[in-house]
């Protein structure tokens, strides 16, 4: 078993990026759709009608309206980091970069099929007036191909392109 404790950044970084970011898409879409339903109906049930209660129903239907937009916004700028970061803790041999162009290739074709997926799920008649609402997750998953090859190639420079010294390799100015 693989342990993901001592993980480093490698070829399926980008690839674990790409159905991260589709899952948290789908899932905060989903979330923005049921909660202002559910605040809807608390509000429609006067169960509570304190000024308290309407007050924390005005916060929840707030969270499903522009939170989830943050939130997804934080996911993703925190998995573009991660992987840059992680990118800096392998030792890879020049001679895998052509390994890395196939598998960006490969990651880069199937964010197509996610982004085209997104898509149709979004463009349900359920969902359209919610997806109007999270600008944010609509635009990133519009545009997930450009960013997944925008992102694959920063990897791949910072995999390639660091110096051997960080590693204990051979030191300039070291006889």
């Amino acid at each position: 078993m693989i342990s993901l404790c001592f993980k480093k950044g490698d070829l399926p970084d980008m690839l674990i990026f790409l159905v991260t970011v589709f899952t948290f898409a789908i899932g905060l879409l989903v979330l923005s759709f049921v909660i202002p339903s559910i605040a809807d109906g608390l509000y429609g049930a006067g169960l509570n009608e304190s000024s308290g209660g309407y007050d924390a129903i005005e916060e929840l239907s707030e969270l499903g309206a522009n939170g989830m937009q943050k939130g997804f916004f934080f996911l993703f700028v925190g998995l573009v980091m991660s992987t840059m970061i992680t990118s800096f803790l392998t030792k890879t041999h020049p001679i895998f970069l052509f390994m890395y162009i196939f598998f960006l290739g490969v990651t880069v074709f199937l964010g197509g099929y996610l982004g085209n997926a997104f898509e149709q799920f979004a463009s349900s008649p359920v969902l359209v007036d919610t997806l109007g609402s999270q600008g944010l997750i609509s635009a990133v998953m519009q545009n997930i191909v450009i960013i997944t090859l925008i992102v694959g190639a920063l990897s791949m420079i910072i995999v390639f392109a660091k110096f051997s010294s960080f590693f204990g390799g051979p030191k300039q100015g070291a006889l």
